[in-house]
């Protein structure tokens, strides 16, 4: 749904990435596993950077490319990430990728669904990253709502699922009613009396709320 163009011009701003991201860049394009766009981690940075987050809680790792975005705004503020993921093998590469970056030893990657993990943790947390099961967001909602502290940023990815959202042709059956729940939520958070929403044009849609 981006402008191709304007994707490009975009990336071609960004700073110098550090080895480690394009080593994570280059597996993602060769095992086709999704990680969120370099642009799209320069903005969770960004986000993490310019709210001073300390405490910030990821569902859904992938290779924890996403992560080493949020550790670079974190990290040197002593601040902590919490992550998890469901597939052993992907964990498995974040672990390897944050020893390469050493910050093994700061992130808590917790290995397991996060449809039974997320209603162990209490929070607070002031910035939380969702990039789970697209079909699951709506379900996720309320949660995170409720550990996310005042004040704090909620960030949804991939939101226009490769513009399906939008357009409404579904590529797949199955991709049918993790479409609708997308909308869904996407109505949900722009209404949410507790919540003041932006959906932005960036990657695959970020929907970007804060808790009032």
């Amino acid at each position: 749904m981006i402008n191709e163009d304007v994707r490009a011009y975009i990336r071609e701003l960004l700073p110098p990435r550090d080895a480690v991201f394009l080593e994570m860049e280059r597996e993602a394009r060769e095992k086709i596993i999704p990680i969120v766009e370099p642009e799209v981690g320069h903005l969770l940075y960004w986000l993490a950077l310019t709210k001073n987050s300390s405490r910030i809680l990821e569902v859904g790792t992938a290779i924890g490319y996403s992560t080493l975005w949020l550790a670079k705004a974190v990290l040197p503020r002593e601040g902590n990430i919490t992550t998890m993921e469901i597939n052993a093998p992907r964990a498995e590469a974040a672990r390897k990728y944050f020893k390469k970056a050493g910050i093994i030893d700061q992130i808590e990657l917790i290995f397991g669904d996060a449809r039974e993990l997320l209603y162990d943790l209490t929070g607070p947390y002031d910035f939380i990253f969702l990039d789970a099961a697209k079909g699951k967001y709506v379900e996720f909602l309320d949660k995170c709502i409720e550990m996310l502290e005042p004040g704090g940023i909620l960030v949804a990815e991939d939101v226009f699922m490769k513009g399906m959202v939008i357009s409404g042709e579904i590529d797949k059956r199955r991709n049918k009613t993790a479409v609708a729940r997308l909308r869904t939520y996407l109505q949900m958070v722009m209404e949410h009396p507790k919540l003041e929403t932006v959906v932005l044009p960036l990657g695959d849609g970020i929907a970007i709320s804060t808790k009032k």
